[in-house]
């Protein structure tokens, strides 16, 4: 039977979720509005900017655009991805490359055309008929388009700069979706087990002393000559933070930013991390492959510390799904001394709880080791 979301209620208390995007600082506080009566084919919700938003009817045809990862919060929300009849290509790109094209292979029928130049299409997005358009909150061009061309569109914010931890952005999703959808049962228990997740880290690193903890670098974009990391304000801060880490770019670095090698020297981080949003992989460091630029002078590489972010339901960078999983992942390649998980059962045991998916080890580490198609545009 095919899932409808909508007609769930006949009044609904609106949330006014807050989260960041990028740089942005702002409250992620979930906070109860004025309830708004509803009709059986229109009701209205608040998106993440405080906008009015009219869904009508059962929700069948959803797409999603610049907000990369929420296709995935999409289907951690509601346990399917059949509503999705469009989505930005890069999102596609990860989509093809992670487990939810197993999982859930109707991801994989979404249509990418109406982004053309890397802007939205309004003619070609109206050929697909989308009931509800999700787009990051940043790009107010498109949102001012696609709302003139009478397109409902939710603005979802990227990061919650305001916080120290990540669970933040990637909660507000969950709760401003299943307000959409009314699948919070299903939001909520995702959200108890990032909380206990996290109170366990914090537990076992409670008496670590900054000084006992690794100065971690994040490597967010490298190619063409290019070197481009992550700091404050950015997730690879907040996961840093979350999992017993120091951000070496943090005091330099306000989001991201193209460094120089000579600017890596003198961070000369103990551990670094590669996201899915390049093709580098952690040899192509350890091994000095690429060109003009010399990496074996620095310390994380000649400790042989230095690791790709993994990809499951989406990149596990941004928010998604796997966060928990992510969270025990970076604080055992932070503190091996404290943290033993065995990663492949983790995953196993987590996908099987809450995806209701049995993966096997060759997934397992498929999504532990993910290959550089997924970075691929």
């Amino acid at each position: 039977m095919k899932k409808k979301f909508g007609l769930f209620a006949t009044t609904v208390a609106l949330a006014a979720i807050v989260a960041g995007c990028g740089s942005e600082e702002s409250d992620t506080s979930s906070k109860s509005s004025n309830e708004v009566e509803v009709t059986a084919e229109e009701r209205i919700i608040q998106d993440q900017l405080g906008r009015d938003v009219t869904i009508t009817g059962d929700l069948e045809r959803v797409v999603t655009g610049g907000i990369l990862p929420y296709f995935s919060t999409w289907y951690v929300a509601t346990n399917s991805t059949k509503e999705i009849v469009g989505m930005h290509p890069n999102s596609y790109n990860a989509a093809e490359n992670s487990i939810l094209a197993d999982i859930s292979p109707d991801v994989l029928k979404a249509d990418t055309s109406f982004i053309q130049n890397g802007e939205v299409n309004v003619e070609e997005l109206m050929k697909i008929q989308p009931q509800l358009y999700f787009e990051i909150s940043t790009d107010e061009k498109s949102i001012e388009k696609l709302t003139e061309a009478g397109i409902s569109t939710v603005a979802v914010k990227a990061i919650d700069a305001a916080a120290a931890e990540p669970l933040a952005t990637f909660n507000s999703w969950l709760e401003l979706t299943g307000d959409i959808t009314g699948t919070t049962d299903r939001v909520d228990k995702f959200l108890a087990e990032g909380e206990a997740v996290q109170a366990e880290l914090d537990t076992a690193l409670a008496n670590i002393s900054d000084e006992d903890k690794p100065r971690a670098l994040l490597l967010y974009q490298h190619s063409d000559g290019s070197i481009v990391v992550g700091g404050s304000n950015f997730f690879g801060n907040q996961w840093f933070n979350a999992t017993g880490a120091i951000d070496v770019a943090a005091d330099d670095v306000k989001g991201r930013k193209e460094v120089n090698m000579e600017q890596i020297y003198a961070w000369n981080p103990d551990i670094i991390y590669i996201t899915n949003f390049t093709e580098t992989q952690p040899e192509d460091l350890l091994e000095n492959k690429v060109e003009g630029q010399d990496w074996s002078q620095v310390k994380a590489v000649k400790d042989g510390n230095v690791h790709k972010i993994p990809l499951g339901i989406y990149r596990w960078f941004p928010p998604s799904g796997d966060a928990p999983l992510m969270l025990k992942w970076m604080a055992q390649k932070n503190h091996p001394e404290l943290f033993d998980y065995d990663m492949v059962n983790e995953i196993q045991t987590y996908y099987k709880n809450f995806y209701e998916y049995d993966v096997t080890e060759e997934q397992a580490d498929k999504i532990l080791h993910p290959s550089s198609d997924a970075a691929k545009q």
